[in-house]
């Protein structure tokens, strides 16, 4: 099983938030029973970013960026993203087509457009203590 982890599930295993203990519960459980979890290469800007804006230990980061299979953003992820349908951000716009090409079964994410846009794609949502 493919399971696509979008930069607001991530950053909640790196700042402490309401939905923390959730979500690393069960990305955890889901790495322990034999899935994969993948990001796009996209990822590890957005969560350098965000640290370096909150001063949060690089460390951190790539401790929790160690456990996500990251794979690299291509033309047609981006060409993709720019002709999706909804009104999405370009950050989730490229997780979300990137998520596409990698038949992923799974997407864990937090913003409403994004978990509705993955739907209507035909990847099933979660948002662990949401």
């Amino acid at each position: 099983m493919i399971v696509y982890v979008d930069t607001s599930a991530v950053m909640k295993l790196v700042v402490s938030e309401r939905e923390s203990a959730a979500a690393a519960a069960y990305l955890v459980e889901k790495a322990a029973s034999g899935g994969h979890l993948v990001a796009s290469m996209l990822l590890y800007t957005e969560l350098h970013c965000a640290a370096r804006r909150r001063n949060l230990p690089f460390e951190t980061v790539n401790a929790v960026l160690a456990g996500i299979n990251l794979v690299d953003v291509t033309r047609s992820d981006l060409m993709y993203a720019a002709a999706l349908p909804r009104q999405l951000r370009s950050a989730d716009a490229i997780h979300l087509a990137t998520a596409i090409r990698l038949q992923t079964d799974s997407m864990v994410a937090y913003d409403h457009e994004l978990l509705l846009a993955a739907t209507e794609s035909g990847i099933t949502t979660a948002s662990p203590g949401a």
